[in-house]
């Protein structure tokens, strides 16, 4: 059960306005839901496509072929990646490195043989 903010009376969750006073709770609900959203300014917004490029860092550095996989499946499917732009070079960054490492590595036969 919830209370009015003017008056103070019990007042159903659901109510639209309160039966005391006659307060709009739709209207306090929406600006009480405006007030929760506020973000801090300076606190970069984390974007799909950001998680895209982490997860596929991190699988270059733990199996570079799959990492490469990954990337070239993300550069293919991904719609923020189509156009040129930070994370698509990101990605091509990033399966360069793959390379450069499965040729430092000994190549695919690390993966399956360890070594």
């Amino acid at each position: 059960m919830a209370v009015c903010p003017n008056c103070k009376e019990p007042v159903s969750q659901f109510a639209a306005g309160c039966a005391v006073c006659g307060t709009d709770l739709e209207a306090h609900r929406r600006a009480r839901a405006q007030r929760r959203g506020v973000r801090l300014p300076g606190l970069p917004r984390l974007v799909e496509a950001d998680l895209v490029v982490g997860v596929v860092a991190l699988a270059i550095l733990g199996q570079p072929l799959i990492g490469i996989v990954l990337a070239l499946l993300a550069l293919y499917r991904h719609p923020d990646l189509i156009f040129p732009g930070p994370r698509r070079t990101a990605l091509i960054a990033l399966c360069g490195i793959g390379v450069v490492l499965l040729l430092a590595t000994g190549g695919v036969g690390i993966l399956f043989y360890g070594g």
